[in-house]
């Protein structure tokens, strides 16, 4: 070392003891900024590893919510009928793991996955990057079909009770109207046309009412179809009572009622089929994850991390 001074203070053409001072400066100088490198480099991989745990562990969260967001949806789909339907709410699992990916950022997973010397991997690179792109993809998906989801199918109560109030109002009239010509004809002295015209029409009422009033509004309106359907082709007793006019106004009114039954079983059909599309689109979702996501993002899970329930 002394040596060393000696030659850079006749290098420099300054006296010893400066040369020395000027040694120990830079080498403090050099040493600290050494030191807050590494602590910063130290720093940075606690963070990787943090997120690492964090991205690992709400990948599990997320995992098992589209599993059971899928079993709740098809729940809910098997008590969509006609008659109405559960609370769609009831049936909404909340997944925080979404807005923790959100929090997280795609650049700081990123990093923590891919940037470090302990990322150094070169064997199976590419599987992990398709991994980690592949993770990604299916939370944006999953989330644009949450802000789909909870509009369409939570209105379903609201729109259904709106066709049932209509619909039970144009049944009302549908059946006013239909007991009305019943009774009207019967008053008419009789005759075999018309008793054998009256009979066929009251078969037509049993079937369909001969055990009380039927649960399912399909029954119903099976029984006008086939009173429309008689009717056009049987018109001559009724036109003893209406003109053409007032036989077509008395037949729009059984068809407002089918016209309501059709709303509502479109709506029925439309919410089930909903349902279940976005059911099989989670449960898919979570099964293309399995495979590859647990292979390549969480190795080395710490055990601790598993249960998130």
């Amino acid at each position: 070392m002394n040596e060393f001074i000696d030659w850079l203070s006749k290098y420099l053409g300054i006296e010893k003891n400066p040369t020395a001072t000027i040694i120990v400066s830079l080498s403090v100088f050099c040493l600290g900024i050494v030191i807050n490198e590494l602590l910063k480099a130290i720093g940075r991989f606690r963070e990787r590893r943090a997120i690492r745990e964090l991205v690992r562990r709400n990948y599990l969260i997320f995992h098992k919510y589209l599993y059971q967001q899928s079993q709740s949806l098809k729940l809910f789909e098997s008590l969509v009928t006609v008659k109405g339907g559960p609370n769609f709410n009831v049936y909404v699992r909340p997944c925080s793991a979404l807005d923790n990916f959100k929090d997280i950022s795609y650049s700081n997973s990123f990093k923590a996955f891919f940037v470090g010397f302990e990322n150094i991997k070169l064997k199976g690179r590419i599987k992990r990057i398709q991994a980690f792109d592949n993770l990604y993809h299916c939370i944006s998906t999953i989330r644009k079909e949450q802000e789909k989801m909870f509009p369409i199918i939570g209105s379903f109560k609201d729109e259904a009770v709106q066709i049932i109030n209509k619909l039970n109002k144009s049944l009302k009239e549908a059946f006013e109207v239909t007991a009305d010509v019943a009774v009207e004809l019967s008053s008419k002295p009789p005759n075999l046309e018309l008793n054998k015209w009256l009979s066929h029409r009251h078969k037509i009422y049993q079937a369909c009412f001969s055990k009380g009033d039927p649960s399912d509004v399909n029954e119903v309106r099976k029984y006008f179809i086939e009173i429309l359907d008689f009717e056009t082709a049987n018109s001559k007793p009724i036109t003893t009572i209406m003109n053409s006019k007032e036989f077509w106004y008395y037949h729009k009114k059984i068809h407002s009622a089918l016209g309501d039954i059709d709303s509502l079983n479109t709506l029925v059909s439309n919410t089930k089929s909903y349902c279940k599309t976005i059911s099989d689109k989670f449960e898919y979702t979570a099964q293309d994850l399995k495979h590859i996501i647990n292979r390549y993002l969480t190795e080395n899970l710490n055990k601790k991390y598993i249960n998130v329930d």
